[in-house]
This record gives C-alpha cells, sequence and structure tokens, in this order.
C-alpha cells in the first residue's frame, strides 16, 4: 500500500508540473497571438522557439510519468479518497488549460491564415522571365 501510496504522488506531482508547463505555453501562446495579430513575426519566432522548449519539458515528464499513468487504473482502487479528489482536480485543471490552448492556437491559425492570403493576393505573378530580370540573368541562349 505504501508503494501505491508513493507511486500515486510520484504520478501527481508529475501531471502538476505538466500543469504548470501549460500554464507558460498559455502566456506565451497568447503573447504569440498578439505579436501574429501585429505582424511582428520575427518576435513570434522568437516566441515559438520558447513555446517548443516548455513544450520538450512536457514531453518529457509525460515520459516519465507515462509508466505510472498506465499503472492508474489499479492504483486507483488502492489510493485513498483525498487522492482521488486530487487527481480529479488536477486533470480538471488540464482539461480546462487544454482547451484554451486549442482555442488560442485555433485564432492564430486563422490570423496567419488571412495574412498568408493577404500577401498571395497581393504578390505580383512570379515568372522565370520576371525571375530573370530581377538577378539580372539572360535568357538561355542569349548573350
Amino acid at each position: 500500500m505504501a508503494d501505491v501510496r508513493a507511486d500515486a504522488d510520484t504520478l501527481l506531482a508529475g501531471l502538476r508540473e505538466e500543469l504548470e508547463a501549460y500554464r507558460k505555453v498559455e502566456t506565451i501562446s497568447a503573447d504569440e497571438l498578439r505579436l501574429v495579430k501585429d505582424a511582428e513575426l520575427e518576435k513570434a519566432t522568437v516566441v515559438l522557439a520558447k513555446k517548443q522548449e516548455l513544450l520538450g519539458t512536457i514531453g518529457s515528464v509525460e515520459e516519465r510519468i507515462m509508466p505510472l499513468k498506465l499503472m492508474w487504473p489499479e492504483m486507483k482502487g488502492q489510493v485513498s479518497a483525498d487522492i482521488k479528489m486530487a487527481f480529479q482536480s488536477i486533470l480538471g485543471e488540464l482539461s480546462a488549460l487544454l482547451e484554451r490552448l486549442i482555442t488560442l492556437e485555433r485564432e492564430t491559425e486563422e490570423v496567419l491564415s488571412g495574412q498568408i492570403a493577404v500577401v498571395r493576393k497581393t504578390a505580383p505573378s512570379v515568372s522565370p522571365d520576371n525571375v530573370r530580370k530581377a538577378y539580372g540573368v539572360k535568357p538561355e541562349g542569349k548573350k
């Protein structure tokens, strides 16, 4: 029983670690959206790199606690009600946070798609002749 409690505590600590990292991702994602809306794409790229780093951390935590997650159905029947409530609370927070992140990501994607559409609409057509002219290259066969 003590081993089950220790495993449950370890799993709970890992989930808390993930929750904290996802909170940071949410903050960064909100910054990213603001920068994309302001067309500050270079700054958004820097923010995106920070987000990727945090997602890597989350992946590492997930890898570490996955064996315990797989054992949870068995553990659940052997832990106290307060431990079960702690799990429900953290999983509820994670679920709500992930929903907010999905909303932020979708909004960022919509803004970027709109910006790409504007660029495509206003960009001049690119032909081989236009490219040659831009770089001062003569057509093949001509000197």
